[in-house]
């Protein structure tokens, strides 16, 4: 009955395709989810099509499934079947949030989430983040599609502990800094949002306090200007770019030599293909701060997300803007890695 579906192959580098593929298989402890839209990211899932994304820890060949945000309709529930990450049961008809499917018998699942059918269960989905999470009544599937790179962006905001009244400088303005954005104005920050296209900087002008299009993306006299020289409390870097990691230290304020006062904070958020250096560590050194990192999502967070876009304080609109039928999909990758100075996001219409 779920032993084959529609998906989204990258057969080598740069070439994808729509086929029928083999599933895993469906046991007691699965849950089954008719896929009804998807979204290909600009970040981590260009650099799958393109060949320059981390191998999945040596794990990665082709042809395989890519993609990590769909949505959809529960028609099966195993009897043994997991709650959600936070304790819900799932009924068939409920409408949910997939995700990774990371396992497939012919194919890499390089997260695998751009199938038709989404096979959820230990071993596709062993993380419990990685659980179907139900999608509130008044939240279309369309802005519930996009709603896991904003977990992904709550989770760095959380280990960085963006605090009331602070200044943050996010740099890259993909969906995961673009989202950013939003959830630091939702704990009271100040936020300078930074992106080397115009375009992006205008997109997020009227949620950012400043936006700033910069071309090389360390963008040190306006935020000095802006901040009276102080530079900002945190920094969070989502561009992915390796090139920008080693001047980020002079957008971090001084600091952490008061009681009270830990130094400034710099969050890594984006996934970065390339090595990474700091090549005159005395001026990390000299500022006090902290460097953090993160990856994925937390248990919860899909859920949390899903929530403020129910009550209205998250616009999810910001993060696509183009909506197109999967059959299309082969031909949008090469458009969205063409395009990626005015392009944010491509929803897939599965039904």
């Amino acid at each position: 009955m779920f032993e084959i579906a529609k998906a989204v192959i990258i057969e080598r580098p740069r070439h994808a395709a729509v086929k029928d593929i083999r599933l895993p298989a469906v046991d007691d402890e699965s849950i089954v989810v008719r896929v009804h839209y998807s979204a290909i990211t600009t970040g981590t899932e260009i650099k799958t099509w393109n060949g320059r994304t981390g191998k999945l820890g040596g794990k990665l060949w082709y042809p395989l499934v890519p993609g990590y945000e769909e949505v959809g309709e529960v028609v099966y529930v195993g009897p043994k079947a997991q709650t959600t990450s936070t304790g819900e049961t799932l009924r068939v008809g409920d409408r949910v949030m997939a995700n990774e499917v990371r396992s497939y018998p012919d194919h890499c699942a390089a997260w695998g989430g751009q199938v038709g059918l989404a096979v959820k269960n230990p071993t596709t989905a062993g993380s419990p983040f990685d659980r179907p999470a139900r999608i509130p009544d008044n939240v279309p599937y369309p802005s519930a599609a996009v709603a896991y790179l904003p977990a992904v962006a709550k989770k760095g905001i959380d280990k960085a502990g963006v605090r009331e009244g602070e200044t943050v400088v996010v740099i890259g303005m993909g969906a995961v800094g673009l989202s950013a954005v939003q959830l630091c104005k939702l704990r009271g920050a100040r936020v300078i949002a930074i992106d080397k296209s115009p375009w992006k900087a205008k997109r997020i002008e009227k949620v950012a306090d400043h936006a700033i299009g910069c071309d090389g993306l360390l963008a040190y006299e306006p935020v000095a200007d802006l901040t009276g020289g102080r530079m900002a409390d945190v920094v969070i870097e989502c561009s992915g770019d390796s090139k920008v990691v080693d001047g980020l230290c002079q957008l971090v304020r001084e600091g952490g030599w008061e009681v009270g006062d830990d130094g400034g904070r710099l969050h890594l958020q984006g996934d970065y293909p390339d090595p990474i250096s700091i090549t005159q560590y005395a001026q990390w050194f000299n500022r006090n701060l902290r460097i953090s990192t993160s990856c994925a999502l937390k248990a919860g967070d899909k859920e949390a997300v899903l929530h403020l876009m129910a009550e209205g304080k998250f616009d999810a609109t910001f993060l696509y803007d183009k909506e197109i039928p999967v059959d299309q999909a082969p031909a949008e990758y090469e458009e969205l890695e063409q395009n990626l100075d005015r392009r944010v996001k491509t929803i897939l219409r599965w039904t």
